[in-house]
């Protein structure tokens, strides 16, 4: 992630992932990955470790593409507003 876009979307997302509701969120979700963990075997934990990294994956790259355009399109509003 080299693009100055992609580390504006990073600083902004960690800002975000600090909010209050989310933290709640998470931790809710922690909670409920290890009540589910403690009746799975190795096999089904690993299966559910997997699950839970490409779930990762795509919302990252999911908010990461959604940031990107977002940004664009006020780069070019600005662009609009500023020619006159």
């Amino acid at each position: 992630m080299d693009s100055i876009i992609e580390k504006v979307f990073y600083t902004y997302f960690d800002r975000k992932a600090s909010d209050k509701s989310i933290s709640k969120i998470k931790n809710e979700i922690e909670v409920i990955k290890k009540q589910l963990k403690k009746t799975f075997s190795k096999k089904q934990r690993k299966l559910l470790l997997r699950i839970e990294d490409k779930k990762d994956l795509i919302n990252e790259i999911s908010s990461s593409e959604s940031f990107i355009a977002g940004f664009k399109i006020g780069l070019k509003v600005g662009f609009e507003v500023n020619e006159d």
